[in-house]
């Protein structure tokens, strides 16, 4: 028998929720703290100073022209995307119920994407400073993402008999899965000057610095669940197992210690800049907070039942206990260079690559190379762009700062394309810069 649905935006937007979390900006461990680093597009290695440097290269803040005194809080962004039903067609049924003709068309055109997706990744500073060649920065950092197979996609919005006329048939929800994971990092910068020159004297002003970043980083919160294969015939049967923190969760699910490096160099009207980031990174999920929910269940025209009573860890498939287990901060290396076109005028281009297996933690593209530009149209009023190509896909951001009384106050948003799925965000922050 056919179990009866209703499907109305509101159903459809549990799936959305599930996909978007929150998201803002991030970079690794440590969010961007920077609204001029997200409208350019991540193009910014080379050019980060004050207390945006700790996350994009801490370097920096041995060179000439760093603030003596930098702070920023509350600092937060974000990108958000679902494809190939996005968020702009879910809107236009606010309230309403979907006609059987739309869920159709949205069914047909998951199967030509290969499924119903949404990602974010996210991040929030609450404060990081910098005095002289010293630097501190807390913040947070989420990711998200979710995979629903075409037929899990078409049994949200048509129930067991799926887009058949009413009539039950299988339905394979192999390849539906969801990932969350939330984290903490503070993060402490040392600076220093490098008393080398590269160029003989061939480029005026020539200066080096190198740095060491230290970081304790913890983990907050995990989800892991992935369908096993199981299809609906005749009534829905869910079978969708999941860990995440047990009952005695106490805010803490895993903690580890790392290092970065970094080296920055500046000569005439070029900066350059390196980040080698996780060159250490001890972070490990504590399996004994983390807990097996089975996620088994049925429902049918008259009756329903669910099974996600918490069971020990040890019980857990052992495909998701060797993602937990092979789940690590991934190795990074960041390059970047900027050349001074005018007095007004700055150009950049950068390139980052993250390392490891298919379960590493990354957070945010696994790779990205970009062009940046910095257009100080009046000395109060910076207008920022940037493009960059991503892990298959692309990025490009805009946004401008209006500083006043020692302070900026940043705008940014940019556009993300990864695969299908189109994602889009804004950041904000204020800034204080002390000379």
């Amino acid at each position: 028998m056919r179990a009866s649905l209703v499907v109305s935006v509101r159903r459809v937007g549990l799936a959305a929720a599930l996909m978007s979390t929150t998201a803002v900006a991030s970079n690794g461990q440590l969010p961007n703290a920077s609204a001029a680093a997200f409208a350019m597009g991540g193009n910014f290695t080379a050019l980060a100073r004050g207390f945006e440097a700790i996350a994009w290269n801490p370097a920096n803040l041995g060179m000439p022209g760093r603030p003596s005194f930098s702070f920023g809080a509350a600092i937060a962004g974000g990108n958000v995307g679902l494809a190939p039903i996005d968020f702009t067609m879910l809107h236009k049924f606010s309230g309403q119920v979907v006609d059987s003709a739309t869920r159709a068309s949205w069914v047909q055109q998951a199967r030509i994407a290969g499924g119903q997706r949404g990602t974010g990744d996210a991040g929030l500073t609450p404060l990081a400073f910098t005095i002289g060649p010293l630097g501190f920065q807390y913040g947070g950092s989420v990711y998200t993402s979710l995979n629903l197979s075409p037929d899990a996609w078409e049994a949200l919005l048509f129930g067991n008999a799926g887009n058949n006329s009413g009539q039950p048939r299988t339905l394979d929800f192999t390849g539906t899965s969801v990932r969350i994971g939330a984290f903490s990092a503070g993060a402490m910068s040392l600076a220093l000057p490098l008393p080398i020159r590269f160029t003989a004297g061939l480029l005026s002003n020539e200066h080096a610095a190198f740095a060491v970043t230290g970081k304790y980083v913890t983990g907050h919160a995990l989800v892991l669940a992935e369908d096993n294969g199981r299809a609906l015939a005749s009534d829905i049967r869910l079978r969708f197992p999941l860990i995440a923190q047990d009952s005695s969760y106490n805010g803490t699910l895993g903690n580890g210690i790392g290092t970065d490096v970094s080296f920055a160099w500046s000569g005439g009207a070029w900066r350059f800049g390196v980040l080698a980031e996780n060159v250490f990174n001890s972070f490990k999920w504590d399996t004994t907070k983390l807990a097996y929910r089975p996620g088994t269940g049925s429902l049918n025209a008259d009756s329903s039942s669910i099974n996600f009573d918490q069971q020990t860890y040890a019980n857990a498939p052992t495909s998701l206990r060797d993602i937990v287990a092979a789940q690590a901060f991934a190795p990074a290396t960041a390059v970047g260079a900027a050349f001074a076109l005018t007095n007004s005028l700055t150009v950049t281009a950068d390139m980052k690559m993250h390392y490891g297996g298919a379960n590493a933690i990354v957070i945010g593209p696994k790779s990205r190379v970009g062009v940046g530009a910095e257009w100080r149209l009046l000395p109060f009023l910076p207008i920022r762009a940037g493009v960059a190509s991503l892990t298959d896909g692309w990025q490009a951001g805009a946004g401008a700062g209006l500083r006043f009384l020692g302070f900026e106050l940043g705008v940014s948003s940019s556009i993300r394309q990864i695969g299908a799925a189109r994602q889009s965000g804004i950041m904000v922050g204020l800034i204080g810069i002390g000379r």
